[in-house]
């Protein structure tokens, strides 16, 4: 009888055993198939964490891009504008330029290449505007205005050559 049970109680040992690994290996499958749902919800975050900073940087960008257009317009449209003026009075002065005769052709011939010559620098000045970066675009301005300046005085000198 002392065999029957410990032949009892050996074999409720080795099935409780086996029953115990039985749960862990379960136990283990459950730990992992969790982890791997954790790492997908982790994965998943990621990206839309990413997809989200990259929507951001590219609205930034564009942003940026936007008011980089707009600044290079104000300021093309501002040295146009002082441009066409002056290409107006130029006109007007080519005009009687033609007309006149003598030491007054000569010395407005002069005038004249003055004026075409800073013309050009400020047209430059104004072409430049489009290539522009948003850090170059002040100096720019100032430099077209002051080169359209020029160009004025230029053309005030023809002016003067004229009227001798």
């Amino acid at each position: 009888m002392r065999a029957l049970l410990v032949g009892l109680l050996v074999a409720g040992f080795v099935a409780t055993g086996a029953m115990g690994c039985k749960n862990k290996k379960e136990e283990a499958e459950k730990a992992q198939k969790e982890a791997d749902q954790k790492q997908v919800e982790h994965d998943k975050l990621q990206k839309e964490a990413d997809e989200k900073k990259a929507a951001a940087e590219a609205q930034a960008k564009k942003d940026a891009d936007d008011k980089l257009a707009k600044d290079r317009g104000d300021v093309r449209d501002a040295l146009k504008k002082d441009l066409d003026a002056s290409d107006r009075k130029i006109a007007s002065l080519k005009a009687k330029l033609d007309k006149a005769k003598g030491a007054t052709k000569k010395n407005a011939d002069a005038a004249n290449a003055e004026v075409t010559k800073r013309h050009e620098v400020a047209a430059a000045d104004v072409a430049k505007v489009d290539t522009a970066q948003a850090a170059d675009l002040d100096g720019i301005k100032t430099a077209g205005q002051k080169d359209i300046a020029d160009l004025n005085k230029a053309v005030d000198n023809l002016e003067a050559a004229l009227k001798k």
